[in-house]
């Protein structure tokens, strides 16, 4: 779409209010969003779903929500646009670009990563929400410590949960012929891309295993060109693939191993799978320099031990010793981890529900 397009677009959106306002940074957020959306669809709530992928498949839907591309005239449309509810799985309202419109009734965050709220967030993160989506106790804890540790106005903060989790615990998983490993990092500095996939690919091909590379959109966003050349370095090697599913829950059920390093897959895959994950031990991701002044350690370092096994990157000829390791712990993990996650989030359809009905109180005239 052309910058004039998108303008008449923009200003076409601008003339009346929006009921809820979903906004995706790119395709790859919407099975976040993808439970509510449908059930408020179903109780007949006008919903605008914005985009700034080219490519998310909802463009070309035929359903009755309104979706639409912008990309351009992002800050532009952000400073007016009117709507009761508008919901995000972006940090940083109001720090950068993109700032709260007066049109706006309630904005709404929501996680796309279990991990806690001062690590790898930026300090002021959630400060210009009214409300956070919380996925367990601990992030409510975090949000209302900083509130009260740097003085800011108090959100409404609710007990969500991870609908995620149930859904990757639920999907129908292929029977491999062979194990399959998937290789998901963050995109920090430091992460396994940028210190040893070289090496981690080279030791993993003289393995019996099928090999998946699946990048995080921003790193492909971000370093362009290091990731086409890791492109080619696994085109070299048979077994091995880069993932190209839209979204990463369709490929959790199917993946054997997940070989990670401080990204919150590792949650995604040790709750909604019930297997465990190998990390490799690489510096902590850390957007938040001043993390250390809430006195509260990040529960994706504090679960880290709990959730599998680890190998530091000078150590990747003991990666066949560790595979074994997590397949003779399957069994065991599978049931502590159970019990863990119903301690750790508000997970199940009363948590949900409590998100599904503040969604609608927030909804003028109903």
């Amino acid at each position: 779409m052309g910058f004039f397009a998108e303008y008449k677009q923009v200003n076409k959106l601008l003339q009346q209010k929006q009921e809820v306002v979903f906004y995706a940074e790119s395709r790859h957020y919407h099975p976040y969003f993808e439970k509510l959306i449908n059930d408020l669809l179903v109780k007949n709530v006008p919903i605008c779903y914005i985009t700034s992928d080219a490519a998310d498949p909802l463009l070309k839907s035929q359903g009755q929500m309104k979706v639409i591309y912008v990309k351009w005239l992002l800050g532009f449309l952000f400073s007016k646009i009117k709507a009761s509810v508008l919901i995000m799985t972006m940090p940083d309202l109001g720090n950068f670009l993109f700032k709260r419109s007066p049109g706006v009734g309630t904005y709404v965050y929501m996680f796309h990563a279990a991990v806690s709220t001062h690590q790898q967030y930026r300090k002021a993160a959630f400060n210009n929400y009214d409300a956070v989506f919380c996925t367990g106790r601990y992030q409510e804890q975090e949000i209302r410590l900083a509130e009260k540790l740097y003085n800011k106005k108090q959100k409404e903060l609710i007990p969500y949960g991870y609908p995620l989790l149930d859904e990757i615990k639920n999907k129908n998983a292929p029977v491999n012929k062979k194990l399959t490993l998937l290789i998901a990092p963050s995109w920090f500095e430091g992460c396994i891309f940028d210190i040893c996939i070289e090496e981690l690919l080279q030791q993993l091909s003289g393995l019996p295993y099928s090999v998946i590379l699946r990048s995080h959109p921003e790193y492909e966003k971000r370093k362009k060109k290091k990731f086409r050349t890791i492109q080619k370095l696994v085109s070299r090697y048979p077994d091995m693939s880069v993932d190209t599913m839209p979204n990463v829950i369709d490929r959790l059920p199917s993946t054997d191993v997940l070989i990670t390093d401080r990204s919150g897959i590792a949650l995604e895959f040790a709750f909604g799978t019930g297997r465990p994950v190998l990390f490799i031990e690489t510096a902590l991701k850390t957007i938040n320099p001043n993390r250390e002044e809430l006195n509260m350690e990040p529960i994706e370092n504090k679960l880290r031990s709990q959730l599998g096994v680890t190998v530091s990157p000078s150590a990747l000829n003991q990666l066949s010793e560790k595979i074994g390791e997590l397949e003779k712990m399957k069994r065991e993990f599978a049931e502590r981890i159970a019990q863990l996650k119903k301690a750790i989030f508000y997970n199940g359809e009363e948590s949900y529900r409590a998100g599904l009905d503040f969604v609608l109180s927030k909804i003028a005239n109903r």
